[in-house]
């Protein structure tokens, strides 16, 4: 009954990732469009890129968990592969979603990339733009204020 019971967590295991990796894609088109938006706040971007840092987590763990209860396992599915075939097809279609959901994953997060290199690289060239011209604005009132400055004088002509 404990075999039934390991073929259990391992589904579990799966299904779980499953929905982890759904949640990653979600969190990964929020991102592109934040990306995308030129309102949007770095906190924005900063609160996607935690979610993903949560989830990318419990994955690590879930795969190792997955990895110790089929170390367990293998042996049983190997030597009664009809007991166990459809538990076994069920996980090898969860697998093969996980591995395509795995590949979108990655596309998206090189689309994001780009589009982050874009953005910051585009506050970057603000962020110069508003240093000239704090520097031309200062080097204006300095010379308006300087010692070398002389107020303007009214030179009356008439006598």
């Amino acid at each position: 009954m404990a075999e039934a019971g390991y073929v259990q967590i391992l589904k579990e295991s799966l299904e779980k990732k499953v929905d982890l990796l759904a949640r990653i894609k979600e969190e990964n088109i929020r991102q592109r469009d934040i990306l995308m938006d030129d309102q949007a706040s770095p906190e924005q971007f900063q609160e996607t890129v935690d979610h993903k840092e949560v989830w990318i987590d419990e994955l690590n763990a879930l795969d190792d968990g997955f990895q110790l209860v089929f170390e367990r396992v293998r042996d049983i599915f190997e030597h009664n592969k009809a007991k166990y075939r459809s538990d076994i097809l069920q996980m090898k279609e969860m697998i093969r979603r996980i591995t395509d959901d795995t590949t979108q994953i990655r596309a998206q997060e090189q689309e994001n990339y780009k589009l982050a290199q874009l953005k910051f690289a585009g506050v970057k060239q603000q962020a110069q733009k508003i240093r000239k011209s704090q520097s031309a604005v200062s080097r204006y009132y300095k010379s308006m204020n300087g010692p070398d400055h002389v107020d303007a004088q009214f030179l009356d002509k008439t006598k």
